[in-house]
């Protein structure tokens, strides 16, 4: 169309309503069409198409005028053509948690997200689109005609609606009802709805006043001991991949000479960081939890410091995702603080120095978190040194689809090799600080991760659809000889095969472990006996 040509307000929403559906939901139709067949549901998934268009279009005129049509579109095609990005080659769905994540991530996890093609989806679906919306000419209508236009327009899409929906209600009503999944897939309604449910979480979280819980804390022991713990919050460590459960590889050659704990059936909170790490440091629980109250609220480390446990976080990941706003922060993602880094800085770099810090807290119980890179994709092959890449060959580039299975999985399997030698690493550093306080390590990963199972990668699938790749997480606990006279590790051995744990039961152990009595501790949530 030439750009001088003048066009309606009506007109160019109508072609950027079918543009936009035409180009942004491959991933939508693929996904409707395994579940309806073409063979058998043809008309049915042709008129998909005239529904989401009519629904766009009405939606799209409702919300553009003169001098705001423009802005609108070129957002909605830059971000649309983003999406379809990820949806295609990640079979990603951008809900309010995956935005609240996005929201929060550093500029070296984005990117590793970035390549030639999804500067190609952006060009094509997005640039190029947008400059024609620009450059385009839109004909100055009377307030009045432009609302004759615009009623006219949405009564015909109204009707085209209803007309669709009732001429096939029966699968209309099986999509609403049977495969609530598929909605989530829709380009670009449903990312709109969950930046509104965004916002509207902010918002909550802004004006809700801050609950102090736990003040009835105190640490209750037998003898005048102090406790050194070391937390490890893992970073996408799938509980399969560990050969101490069972995996074929040996992906703990380090942890399986150590006498270590290992829960096999640990499922998390959420499937991403944002969600997952304020939720585990939580009373709330996964099915209770939401970042209005949880953020709102004292958590574990709070309540900890409550009772005089002195408190550290060390982060070589995005941030704590608030779990530390009131506590003692370190970020270790930069070469000024940690002394490990090559390629990006390493979270074995978060020991180094520590001694230090734990002499000059001698007369307290401490508590250390080491919050991990672990094995955040897509760019897994980075997120090891040289030397720990003992499975070959591997996948060297964040285009997942575009390596082999094996190449994903070794790349992979190598960051939970590296994993390993972390872990064990901080169990050297507990033993050599035996001579003064009772140690003791616990690991809990906080998601899991897709690596092409059912055309999935990565990770932050809503819960109710996720496969138990994102949710069966990796957890460990190691404790020294003398801490472990507290324990009854016959029976912890057995149950850590057997019994179903989750993040609900990461704060009630935390409290279990160093002895810190409250109303709010459960003991049946409680991982250790």
């Amino acid at each position: 169309m030439n750009f001088l040509q003048k066009i309606s307000t009506t007109k160019l929403v109508l072609i950027i309503a079918t543009f936009l559906t035409l180009t942004g939901n491959a991933k939508f139709f693929s996904e409707t069409a395994i579940i309806y067949s073409w063979s058998d549901n043809t008309l049915f998934l042709i008129s998909l198409f005239f529904w989401l268009f009519s629904f766009l279009a009405i939606l799209l005129l409702l919300v553009s005028y003169r001098y705001s049509v423009k802005p609108i579109l070129v957002l909605l095609l830059l971000i649309s053509s983003i999406v379809a990005y990820f949806a295609n080659n990640y079979g990603i769905v951008i809900d309010d948690n995956m935005i609240a994540n996005s929201m929060e991530t550093n500029m070296a996890e984005s990117l590793d997200l970035f390549s030639l093609k999804l500067v190609l989806y952006f060009f094509v679906l997005g640039a190029i689109p947008s400059y024609w919306v620009y450059k385009v000419k839109i004909t100055h209508l009377k307030f009045s005609q432009q609302l004759r236009s615009k009623l006219k327009a949405i009564i015909i899409l109204t009707i085209v609606f209803i007309l669709v929906t009732l001429a096939f209600s029966k699968s209309y009503t099986s999509f609403a009802r049977e495969n609530k999944q598929l909605r989530l897939h829709i380009n670009p309604t449903y990312y709109l709805y969950a930046i509104g449910k965004h916002i509207n979480s902010k918002f909550k979280t802004a004006t809700l006043s801050f609950n102090e819980i736990g003040r009835d804390v105190k640490i209750v022991r037998s003898d005048d001991s102090k406790k050194l713990i070391v937390v490890i919050a893992g970073e996408t460590a799938r509980a399969d991949r560990f050969s101490l459960n069972g995996y074929h590889k040996k992906t703990n050659p380090l942890l399986s000479k150590e006498n270590v704990i290992s829960f096999k059936q640990v499922f998390s909170c959420g499937t991403d960081t944002a969600l997952s790490i304020p939720c585990m440091f939580s009373s709330l629980g996964r099915e209770d939890y939401s970042h209005a109250k949880g953020k709102n609220m004292s958590n574990i480390l709070d309540i900890l410091s409550y009772a005089g446990v002195e408190i550290l976080w060390r982060d070589n990941n995005s941030s704590s995702k608030g779990v530390t706003d009131r506590l003692l922060f370190q970020d270790y993602k930069s070469k000024d603080i940690n002394s490990l880094c090559d390629i990006e800085c390493r979270d074995e770099g978060m020991l180094f120095d520590l001694q230090q810090y734990i002499d000059s807290k001698s007369d307290k119980d401490i508590l250390i978190v080491l919050h991990t890179m672990g094995s955040h994709g897509p760019a897994y092959y980075k997120r090891y040194p040289e030397r720990f890449e003992k499975f070959t060959p591997v996948c060297e580039t964040n285009q997942l689809n575009e390596c082999t299975d094996v190449q994903i999985n070794n790349a992979y399997d190598n960051t939970i090799v590296y994993t390993d030698y972390v872990l064990s690493k901080t169990i050297a550093f507990l033993k050599s600080n035996q001579d003064k306080y009772k140690t003791a390590m616990f690991y809990m990963s906080d998601h899991g991760e897709s690596l092409g199972e059912n055309n999935l990668y990565l990770h932050g699938m809503p819960y109710f659809i996720a496969p138990k790749e994102q949710i069966h997480v990796a957890s460990i606990f190691w404790a020294d000889e003398q801490f472990s006279k507290e324990i009854d590790i016959q029976k912890l051995k057995k149950e850590s095969n057997n019994r179903e744990y989750s993040h609900d039961g990461f704060f009630h152990t935390l409290l279990g472990i160093l002895d810190v009595r409250s109303v709010l501790y459960d003991k049946e949530l409680d991982f250790i006996p």
